[in-house]
């Protein structure tokens, strides 16, 4: 590829062969880190801990040279885009418990 070419595309997260979930989840870390900051004030352990909340055939991803430039979730309504596991985000940000701890 020629310097300053770039390609671009939008597509389906679930229809890449890019494994782009790592790359959703420091999207939607460095966007909501500011309001999730009570777990964490650190972007690549919320990055971790939300990772595997993306229902991939729910997001399209915009793709600028094989890199996730952005994420936008599209539903019907009645299927979620989102998957939370709570043994995910306890291994990632401990317990409620442990979070108020350090809290007070």
């Amino acid at each position: 590829m020629k310097p300053g070419v770039h390609t671009s595309t939008i597509t389906k997260a679930d229809k890449t062969d890019l494994d782009v979930r790592k790359q959703m989840s420091e999207i939607f870390a460095e966007g909501f880190t500011q309001w999730l900051g009570y777990f964490s004030k650190d972007e690549l352990i919320i990055a971790k801990a939300f990772a595997h909340m993306f229902v991939l055939d729910q997001f399209y991803v915009a793709i600028i040279n094989d890199k996730v430039a952005g994420i936008a979730a599209c539903t019907d309504g009645k299927t979620s885009s989102v998957r939370l596991n709570k043994k995910e985000l306890r291994e990632h940000l401990g317990s409620l418990r442990e979070a108020w701890q350090g809290f007070f």
